[in-house]
């Protein structure tokens, strides 16, 4: 079924999110997410049950290992050819997509050592456009009162791109190639990243 440029379509099951990622394949494109994610906290954080809704632009099937390459050769002054770069070690494996005799990874991720069958998605964030976290009662918590209690960010390489992985329950709206995907939680999170 081709759908229209610029649908919603709503879904039940966050299955049916996936289904779409990998009906739209392995081109690196532009994507706008809103998700509803529980920040790492310390355990000493009295504000239980807090959660960071965002919308997000960033960029789906990224090559990592090009775009780490590309900055160094932007460093370095050299050509492009003669970077090498091995990726490290992560968490996580891409599902693989056939094009013809060519193998390309997809975003979406899964655990490399656990067979647990959860889904992730591997995105490249440009920005976040709004943030807010919030309380289960809708109470906002500034990320000022949230800051002691986060922990410390590890240093990242200035020629390594920052990525991110969500849990495909965690995103509740993907706008990509035209089409805006929404579940049901959609309006609450919405309704939770509008001022009060």
């Amino acid at each position: 079924m081709k759908i229209n440029p610029k649908s919603t379509v709503k879904i039940t099951d966050p299955l049916e999110m996936v289904g779409f990622i990998r009906t739209n394949g392995t081109a690196c494109q532009f994507v706008s997410m809103l998700t509803v994610t529980e920040p790492k906290l310390k355990v000493s954080c009295p504000f239980k049950g807090v959660t960071k809704v965002s919308r997000r632009n960033g960029l789906l099937n990224v090559n990592y290992n090009t775009a780490v390459r590309r900055r160094i050769s932007k460093a370095l002054g050299v050509p492009l050819a003669d970077v090498e770069y091995t990726n490290g070690a992560v968490w996580f494996a891409h599902e693989i997509m056939m094009l013809g005799d060519e193998k390309k990874n997809l975003p979406l991720v899964f655990h490399a050592t656990k067979n647990d069958g959860k889904k992730y998605l591997q995105y490249f964030p440009l920005r976040s456009k709004q943030t807010r976290y919030v309380l289960p009662n809708g109470e906002e918590v500034s990320e000022e009162q949230l800051k002691p209690y986060f922990y410390a960010k590890s240093e990242r390489e200035e020629y390594k791109p920052n990525t991110c992985v969500f849990k495909i329950e965690s995103i509740k709206e993907l706008r990509a190639s035209g089409v805006v995907i929404q579940t049901d939680e959609t309006e609450d999170a919405e309704a939770n990243l509008a001022p009060a």
